[in-house]
């Protein structure tokens, strides 16, 4: 009798256990399992994001901290600061809280936004069926692309909560009714996700085109009224932005024009970072076996959940080429393809997991596959971090006055440079290289891109050939992932003669 009592209260708990993985959404069993799972998946993805937040702020952070210094009023973080840069609701959150407040203090909003991208992923998902809802939850939880925009502070975080968001709202309109309550909470979303970043137009008008091909299964008016809701929420933050982009004093940051190289480059860098695609693979190969990858989890989707995501992950980055966008090297230029392959990866290995024991089989290897590959890629970020700038800042404080040149993005060098001394408290003045021969830096700065074999050799030679200079390297600060800029700092020889006798002997 006691060994059947086992058996059954085994049964029992694997059913529970299961049961997210076999039901239809909205039914009653194992809604506990399901709500302990996220409340642990959304604590993981929490801590994931706190670690991230560490380290120093790198350029477009600082960036932001820099324009927040034109703003005389809170009024000037929405239409002062004539600049692209601009993400208004992180600036909003940073000119709150002061720019000496503490660098963790400066992601928090990114944090608490990223980590509530987490449930949010799991809502909409969840319209499909429960184990769609918990593997979003992982998915945003883990994946590297998401931790690492969840923990910056910039406007990405917000935008991927109010597209996800936006989402299950929409869903909820076409499938249930456009109550008020429901076209309220998607103006609020769509508003607040265009303020905190302007792409978030590009992932208002797929959702609207989602609704649209969806219209004879749901009626026109509802259709209508997702359309009309997401274009007027969306002219608050258009206002501001045309507003300062009409100024006379607007500025754009640096643009590299369209390539094939270049689109490769960053569309594939957001595959890679966001389901964990591995380093070392040719771009246009890694383009090819993630697009593979997404038409066959569209294959086993229903229709009305395959819509959204490849319009998102196909239809957005094609209109970038047919629009010939600049720097589209930059995977965080396709955060909403990031998002929609990161809802087709959860709902498509769901439909495979429900679809039966072979393809349940393909499912457990390729969340595994995704899991792997982000914890490596978040292995290297948390080692590397975005950068060590001030460390690199402090060797050079050592001499009284630390005159420094830069042979790569030398603006943007310099401002990071200004902020890190700034905080510690010392000078750095940079040299051009018209003042080189008269007043020749005693520190050289080599700058490179994230991940490349940066060539930090022990010693060089820099400068105007009348008056070219030796130097030693003092530090190599590398910087893994998706931000920041890879530091080698060299130190001038004060005799080079007799340092390459010595070198002879």
């Amino acid at each position: 009798m006691r060994e059947r009592e086992q058996i059954r209260r085994f049964i029992d708990v694997s059913r529970n256990v299961a049961a997210p993985f076999s039901r239809e959404a909205g039914e009653g069993g194992g809604l506990g399992v399901f709500r302990y799972a996220l409340i642990a998946l959304t604590l993981l993805g929490a801590a994931l994001r706190l670690y991230a937040a560490q380290g120093d702020l790198w350029l477009d952070e600082i960036w932001t901290l820099n324009l927040l210094e034109r703003a005389h009023s809170f009024g000037d973080v929405f239409i002062g600061l004539h600049h692209d840069n601009n993400h208004v609701a992180n600036s909003a959150w940073l000119y709150f809280i002061g720019p000496n407040a503490p660098v963790p203090l400066m992601r928090l909003a990114a944090v608490a936004l990223g980590t509530l991208a987490i449930p949010a992923a799991a809502a909409a998902s969840r319209r499909y069926c429960d184990a769609a809802g918990l593997l979003a939850a992982f998915v945003f939880a883990i994946s590297y692309f998401f931790v690492h925009y969840g923990s910056e502070a910039r406007g990405y975080a917000g935008m991927t909560l109010a597209v996800l968001l936006a989402y299950g709202l929409v869903d909820a309109i076409l499938a249930e009714g456009a109550s008020r309550r429901r076209l309220l909470a998607l103006a609020a979303a769509i508003g607040f996700g265009t303020f905190s970043h302007l792409t978030m137009i590009e992932a208002s008008g797929a959702l609207a085109l989602s609704a649209l091909l969806r219209f004879r299964h749901c009626g026109l008016g509802r259709v209508v009224a997702v359309g009309a809701v997401a274009g007027l929420a969306s002219l608050p933050a258009l206002f501001c932005f045309a507003y300062g982009a009409l100024a006379p004093d607007f500025q754009v940051g640096a643009m590299v024009p369209l390539s094939p190289a270049i689109f490769a480059e960053g569309v594939a860098g957001m595959a890679r970072a966001t389901l964990g695609f591995p380093r070392g693979v040719d771009d246009f190969a890694l383009l090819g076996a993630a697009g593979l990858l997404a038409l066959g989890l569209l294959a086993v989707l229903p229709a009305e959940r395959r819509i959204f995501p490849a319009i998102a992950v196909f239809g957005l980055p094609l209109l970038h080429i047919a629009a010939g966008l600049p720097s589209q090297q930059y995977p965080r230029f396709h955060s909403t393809a990031a998002i929609g392959l990161a809802l087709l990866a959860a709902e498509g290995c769901a439909a495979l997991w429900r679809a039966g024991a072979r393809r349940r089989r393909a499912a457990a290897i390729l969340l595994g596959a995704f899991a792997i590959g982000g914890a490596v890629q978040l292995a290297d970020f948390y080692r590397l971090g975005r950068g060590h700038y001030a460390d690199a800042v402090r060797i050079m404080a050592e001499r009284k006055e630390a005159r420094y040149a830069v042979d790569f993005a030398r603006g943007e060098t310099k401002a990071v440079v200004a902020y890190h001394a700034r905080k510690l408290g010392v000078v750095a003045t940079a040299v051009s290289l018209a003042e080189w021969c008269a007043s020749p830096p005693a520190f050289l700065l080599v700058v490179d891109l994230p991940d490349s074999r940066a060539d930090h050799a022990e010693r060089r030679s820099a400068g105007p050939q009348d008056c070219r200079a030796a130097f030693l390297r003092r530090g190599y600060f590398p910087v893994s992932g998706l931000s920041g800029f890879a530091w080698t700092l060299y130190e001038r020889e004060t005799n080079p003669e007799a340092e390459i006798t010595r070198s002879a002997r």
